[in-house]
């Protein structure tokens, strides 16, 4: 099997569990942590499914090669590869965002729950706010995502 086609197996089974996550386990525990669970897969989802775009590119020798460092990904990925999966612009900057979101996670010094939001602050004590509704949306538009990608190299 393809190395392309492995990451979109990775990428499906991500979404899956961020989904069961979302729909299932935390109605059940209500603990706000899981947010943090929930995001983390979804990246890996949206970061699978991005890479195997990529793979299946270099594959076909479409592109030359695709850099180790996220955010060279990331900009190789929006310029040659969203309107070839007919990815929206808008789609494609959620990739961009929840690794931000997690990128962030780790940096910060303090992270806390509160009511039914998940609360990251950075070293400014600026905050960032995650609740359910926003990772459903998020969920949601990795869903098209990774459908398109999947459509468009099969």
């Amino acid at each position: 099997m393809e190395l392309y086609q492995e990451l979109v197996k990775k990428s499906i089974t991500s979404f899956r569990t961020a989904d069961h996550l979302t729909y299932v386990t935390f109605p059940l525990i209500k603990e706000t942590k899981l947010i943090l669970t929930i995001l983390d897969n979804i990246n890996l989802s949206l970061t699978n499914a991005m890479n195997a775009a990529l793979e299946y590119e270099k594959y076909y020798k479409r592109i030359m090669s695709i850099p180790d460092h996220f955010d060279l990904k990331y900009a190789l990925f929006e310029d040659k590869l969203i309107n070839k999966y007919s990815i929206l612009k808008k789609e494609a900057q959620l990739i961009h965002q929840i690794h931000h979101i997690l990128e962030s996670h780790k940096q910060s010094p303090i992270e806390f729950s509160r009511r039914d939001k998940f609360v990251i602050c950075n070293h400014n004590y600026q905050m960032k706010t995650i609740t359910i509704p926003e990772v459903k949306e998020f969920l949601s538009q990795t869903r098209t995502i990774i459908t398109k990608i999947t459509k468009g190299i099969k």
